[in-house]
């Protein structure tokens, strides 16, 4: 099985996410997931939440959805980029 490298909250402007590094083919690349793709895909609910919590919930909204990320961050990442991909609620 294929794990993220080092999954952490990450600021996103005003909002966060999950970033994460995944090693495709040979080469790590660094990918962020929105909050609100783990909302709309993932069933995160934070309303309400204080920092700590929010980010266990994040945390595990991710790692629940892995799978999915997973090929969601392959495909992506044949595309031409330069440098952190941004997953968000479209791309899933």
């Amino acid at each position: 099985m294929v794990y993220p490298i080092g999954p952490r909250v990450a600021d996103i402007g005003d909002d966060v996410g999950i970033q994460f590094d995944y090693l495709i083919a040979g080469s790590s690349q660094a990918f962020l997931v929105t909050r609100q793709a783990l909302e709309v895909h993932f069933n995160l609910n934070v309303t309400g939440l204080h920092e700590d919590q929010r980010d266990a919930a994040l945390h595990e909204a991710f790692l629940g959805g892995w799978q999915r990320i997973r090929n969601v961050a392959a495909r992506r990442s044949a595309m031409p980029n330069d440098g952190r991909i941004v997953l968000d609620a479209g791309d899933f």
